[in-house]
């Protein structure tokens, strides 16, 4: 199984402040808002990948999930494992 997640990082600490779980079938829709290669995009869809998410792409996937998470004061990025 894949999972897909936004982790949320302080950029004061570097801490760990929250994960949101992204269903897998938003896959296909992830990697068009991070404007993945092709070769980026068949490691995506096999869980492997760490993509830094800028402002642009936060106001995207926020809209993709529905919740708000973007804060200037967070480092934001996108994971793809297999689990």
């Amino acid at each position: 199984m894949i999972v897909y997640t936004i982790d949320a990082y302080s950029k004061v600490d570097e801490n760990l402040l929250f994960e949101i779980d992204i269903p897998e079938k938003n896959a296909n829709t992830l990697a068009e808002i991070m404007g993945l290669n092709a070769e980026d995009k068949a490691d995506f869809m096999h869980g492997i990948g760490v993509y830094n998410i800028n402002k642009e792409q936060a106001i995207l996937l926020e809209v993709l999930l529905g919740r708000t998470f973007y804060s200037s004061d967070l480092t934001l990025q996108l994971s793809a494992g297999e689990i």
